[in-house]
C-alpha cells in the first residue's frame, strides 16, 4: 500500500504513509535488527532478543518464535511464505508454521545476512567474509569435496559452554549416545569424547553431524564472576575520574565487539565506543581469537567502509577482530568521553560553509524554468553559459574569473524570476559566496557592493527573509501561511548568509547585520516545516556563535545563546540539534556569562537528548557538552 517500516533500537516497529507515522508494534524485547515483507500480506521482524516475530499489518503479532542463541541480524520470506534468518549464533534457521523446521550451522562466528534467490536457494554471507548458498534441489548440491571441507569447518569450530547455558560436563553421555538417533530434527546435544573434551552435534537428515568442539575458556585458569556468572575476563573500566569502574566481563569465545556492545548498553555508554572498548578487549586477552577468521569489514557500517574525509580505508586504522554489521568500526575516538572532559572539551571553532551542490543538476533546473518565465524575463544563450561559467568556477570544475555580466544575468534571475522560480539562482549565488576560490566569493561580494541594495539586502528582499520571518502581527509566518516556495527560498538564503563567513569581507557584513538577522530568525522555527530550512537556520546560528566568539562581547553570546535555546526545546531536527549544542558550547566556552546561562537555558533539555537523542551524534554532543557545564 505503498507504506513504509522502520525498526529501531527503541524495540519499536513503525508504519509510515505519507510521511506520517499510521501503525505502531509492540513486543520485541531489545533492538529490532530486520524486518522482511512476507507473501500475501505482513511481514516478520527479529532482533537482539533472539526472538522471530510474524505480524499482520493491523498490529497483531500472530507467531513469536525462539531458536537462535543470540542477536538476529537478518530475514528474508521463501516464496511458500516460510522465512529464513541468521544471527550470532553462527546459525542460519528456516521456519514454516510458526516453528523452526531447520538449522544450518556455519563456520564462522556470525551470520550477517541471509536471502533468498530467484531460484528458491538461500545465500548467507558471514563474518569470515564468505559467501554460502544451501539448496534444496539435489541437482544445485555442492560437490562431496567441498561437502567434506565444510562439515571439517564446521566439526573444527571452537564453541564455548556459556552460548549454550549452564552445562554439568560431569553429566554429559560419552560417545555412545552417537549411536541412538535424535530425538526430533536439528537437535543439538554435547557428548564427552574422552577426558575434558567436549564435542557437539546436530541430528540432521537422519544423522549425527559434528557441529563444533565445546571448549573452556583460554587464556586465564581462573574463573572470575559477574553478576553470578563465570567469565574468564572481568576488567575495571575506569570512564570518568572520581567514580567507581566499571565491571567489563568477557569470555574468549565470544565476539568482543559483541562483548562491547553489551557493556556498553548495559552501562547506558554511546556506543560510538563499541571500536575502542573491542580493541581494548582484544588487547589485554592477546587477541585470542577461536576459530581462525580474518578480521573482514561489514560492508555497510564496518571497518572497511568509506569515512568521508579520510585518508585512509579504515580497515587499515583498526586491530584485527570482529566488527558488528551495525554498530562496528572506526566511529569511536580513543579515550573517550571522560577523555574529552579531562582533555578540554573543545566545541566547534570554525564556520560550517557547505560547498557541496550539483551545478549539473541547477543549471538543468535553471535552463527549464528560463523556458517558463516568458521573453521579457528570459536569459538570452550567451547569458546562460555566462552563469555556467561561473557556476563551474564555483564548485572547482573551471578555471577562475567571472564578469559582471554573469552576474547581472545571475541576480535578474534571483530577484526578477516568478518567486516559485528564483530558487536555482539563489542556489548558485549561495555555492560563489562559500567557494572554496576566495577571489571568485570576493568577486560577487564586491560587485553587491556597487549595487544600490547590498548583498544582505538584496538577498534578503529577493527570498522574502526579513518580510516573511519577521516578528511583526502581520507577518506570514505568524498567520501561518509560507508556501512550499517560500521555505525553499528562505532556506537558500539561510544557506547563502551561512556561507558568506567563508571570507573576511562576507563575515563582516554578517556581523554588521547581525541584529537584524537574528531578530528576523528568532521565533522562526515554531511554524517553519522543511527540515532542510531548520538546519540551515541552525548552521546560522552557530556561525554567528562562533562569529561572537571571536570578537563580540558577552552580551551579544547571550542574545544568541537566548534564541538557540528556544530553538533547541522546540526542533526535534537532529542536525539542528547538534548544531545548537555547539552553539551553547562555543559561547559557553568563550564567555563565563553565557556557561551560567547555559546551564540554566538549556540544562534539562541537554540532559535528555543526552539519554534520548535520536542519532549518536545528538546524544555525544549533548553528553560532552553536559559533561563541560557541570565542571
Amino acid at each position: 500500500d505503498g507504506s513504509v517500516l522502520t525498526g529501531s533500537a527503541d524495540k519499536v516497529i513503525r508504519r509510515w504513509r505519507d510521511g506520517q507515522m499510521v501503525q505502531r508494534y509492540e513486543g520485541h524485547t531489545d533492538c529490532v535488527r530486520a524486518l522482511v515483507e512476507i507473501p500475501g500480506g505482513g511481514f516478520a521482524s527479529a532482533g537482539n532478543d533472539s526472538s522471530v516475530r510474524v505480524w499482520s499489518l493491523d498490529g497483531t503479532c500472530e507467531a513469536e518464535m525462539y531458536g537462535h542463541t543470540s542477536f538476529v541480524y537478518s530475514l528474508s520470506a521463501l516464496p511458500d511464505g516460510g522465512l529464513v534468518s541468521g544471527g550470532e549464533d553462527r546459525s542460519m534457521r528456516v521456519w514454516r508454521g510458526g516453528e523452526m523446521v531447520q538449522a544450518i550451522m556455519v563456520p564462522a562466528t556470525s551470520v550477517w545476512a541471509v536471502a533468498v534467490l530467484e531460484n528458491g536457494d538461500v545465500a548467507c554471507g558471514t563474518s569470515d567474509g564468505v559467501v554460502r548458498v544451501f539448496s534444496a534441489d539435489p541437482a544445485r548440491v555442492a560437490s562431496a569435496e567441498n561437502s567434506t571441507v565444510f562439515e571439517a569447518a564446521n566439526a573444527s569450530f571452537a564453541m564455548s559452554k556459556k552460548t549454550m547455558g549452564n552445562i554439568d560436563t560431569s553429566k554429559l553421555p560419552g560417545p555412545e549416545r552417537l549411536e541412538h538417533p535424535g530425538n526430533k530434527d536439528q537437535q543439538v546435544i554435547m557428548v564427552k569424547t574422552g577426558g575434558s573434551s567436549v564435542e557437539a552435534y546436530q541430528w540432521d537428515q537422519g544423522r549425527w553431524n559434528k557441529v563444533g568442539e565445546v571448549v573452556d575458556a583460554i587464556g586465564q585458569t581462573q574463573k572470575q564472576l559477574f553478576d553470578g556468572k563465570e567469565y574468564d575476563y572481568v576488567f575495571d573500566v575506569d570512564i570518568q575520574e572520581g567514580m567507581p569502574p566499571l565491571k567489563l566481563p568477557f569470555n574468549v569465545t565470544e565476539n568482543p565487539y559483541m562483548a562491547a556492545q553489551k557493556f556498553l548498553e548495559r552501562n547506558q555508554l554511546s556506543l560510538d565506543q563499541l571500536d575502542t572498548v573491542a580493541n581494548f578487549i582484544i588487547k589485554n586477552t592477546d587477541g585470542v581469537q577461536l576459530g581462525g577468521e580474518p578480521a573482514f569489514g561489514d560492508p555497510f557500517t564496518g571497518s572497511s567502509r568509506y569515512v568521508p574525509g579520510g585518508g585512509q580505508s579504515a580497515a587499515t586504522q583498526t586491530s584485527a577482530g570482529y566488527a558488528d554489521p551495525f554498530t562496528g568500526g572506526n566511529r569511536y575516538v580513543p579515550g573517550g568521553q571522560a577523555a574529552v572532559a579531562a582533555q578540554g572539551y573543545a566545541p566547534p571553532s570554525e564556520f560550517v560553509i557547505n560547498r557541496q551542490g550539483n551545478v549539473a543538476g541547477i543549471m538543468k533546473k535553471l535552463g527549464e524554468l528560463n523556458a517558463e518565465v516568458g521573453a521579457d524575463l528570459a536569459l538570452n544563450e550567451m547569458q546562460i553559459q555566462g552563469i555556467q561559467a561561473a557556476a563551474a568556477a564555483a564548485a572547482g570544475s573551471a578555471p577562475g574569473g567571472t564578469s559582471a555580466l554573469e552576474f547581472d544575468s545571475l541576480l535578474r534571475a534571483a530577484t526578477q524570476w516568478p518567486e516559485d522560480k528564483r530558487f536555482p539562482a539563489l542556489d548558485l549565488i549561495r555555492l560563489i559566496v562559500g567557494s572554496s576560490s576566495p577571489d571568485l566569493a570576493l568577486a560577487l561580494l564586491q560587485w553587491f557592493g556597487q549595487q544600490q541594495t547590498g548583498f544582505i539586502d538584496t538577498i534578503g528582499e529577493a527570498t522574502g527573509f526579513f518580510r516573511l520571518l519577521g516578528s511583526s502581527v502581520g507577518s506570514p509566518r505568524l498567520q501561518g501561511g509560507l508556501s512550499k516556495s517560500d521555505e525553499i527560498n528562505l532556506m537558500m538564503c539561510a544557506r547563502a548568509y551561512a556561507n558568506s563567513f567563508s571570507t573576511a569581507p562576507g563575515a563582516d557584513l554578517l556581523y554588521q547585520s547581525r541584529r537584524r538577522i537574528l531578530d528576523a530568525l528568532d521565533n522562526s522555527w515554531i511554524t517553519v516545516s522543511n527540515k532542510n530550512l531548520v538546519s540551515a537556520l541552525a548552521i546560522v546560528y552557530l556561525n554567528y556563535a562562533v562569529m561572537v566568539a571571536q570578537r563580540g562581547s558577552d552580551n551579544d553570546g547571550l542574545k544568541v545563546l537566548s534564541a538557540a535555546a528556544r530553538f533547541l526545546e522546540c526542533t526535534d531536527n537532529a542536525d539542528a540539534q547538534v548544531r545548537l549544542l555547539g552553539v551553547f558550547g562555543v559561547l559557553a566556552k568563550k564567555f563565563q556569562l553565557c556557561r551560567d546561562s547555559a546551564r540554566v537555558l538549556g540544562d534539562e533539555r541537554v540532559v535528555v537528548l543526552g539519554i534520548q537523542g535520536a542519532t549518536d551524534a545528538v546524544r555525544r554532543a549533548a553528553k560532552e557538552l553536559g559533561s563541560f557545564l557541570s565542571t
